[in-house]
C-alpha cells in the first residue's frame, strides 16, 4: 500500500487494571504500559519481504488476501503525576517505534496516548497507587515504509 494512501490506523489507550503486572521494583510512581499491535499486511507485500516463512504458508491464501501479525510489547516509564504530559511525545513516539509503527502514522497516536496518562495520573482513583496500568491497542495498515522500519 502507497504510502499516501489515506487508511483506517486506530488507536486507543485506556487504563486496564486486569493486566499481569510483573513486581515493581522503582521507589517512584511509574506507568506500565502494554501494547498490543496489529498490522495488516497484504499477502504479497508480507510474503515478497519476509522471504524466511515457509512456501507452504504462502500458497494458503488468495491473491488478495491479507495477513495480520500481531505483536505485544510492555514498558515501564516513570510518571511525574502533573496535570500535563506525564508522558512526553518523545517517549511515547519511541515505543511507538519500538512496537513497530512507523513515525509517520504515530501523531494522532501520540496525542490520544498523552491524554490518557494525563487522564490516568490525575484521576482520583489512582490516588497513592505507585503502577499506573495502560493498555495501548494499535491497528495499522502497513505500506511501502514498513520495509524501512519494520520489516
Amino acid at each position: 500500500m502507497d504510502c499516501g494512501v489515506p487508511v483506517d490506523d486506530y488507536c486507543n489507550a485506556r487504563q486496564d487494571n486486569n493486566i499481569e503486572i510483573p513486581e515493581n521494583i522503582y521507589s517512584t510512581d511509574h506507568f506500565f504500559i502494554v501494547f498490543e499491535v496489529d498490522t495488516t499486511y497484504t499477502r504479497s507485500f508480507y510474503y515478497n519481504n519476509n522471504q524466511e516463512e515457509e512456501k507452504e504458508e504462502e500458497e494458503d491464501f488468495e491473491e488478495d488476501e491479507y495477513v495480520r501479525v500481531e505483536s505485544t510489547d510492555s514498558f515501564w516509564v516513570r510518571c511525574p503525576r502533573t496535570e500535563h504530559e506525564n508522558l512526553s511525545r518523545d517517549t511515547i513516539s519511541d515505543m511507538l517505534s519500538q512496537a513497530g509503527v512507523p513515525i509517520h502514522k504515530q501523531d494522532f497516536m501520540v496525542d490520544t496516548i498523552s491524554d490518557c496518562a494525563d487522564e490516568i495520573a490525575n484521576s482520583a482513583f489512582n490516588d497513592g497507587v505507585r503502577v499506573l496500568p495502560m493498555l495501548v491497542s494499535v491497528s495499522t495498515v502497513a505500506c511501502f515504509c514498513y520495509r524501512e522500519e519494520r520489516i
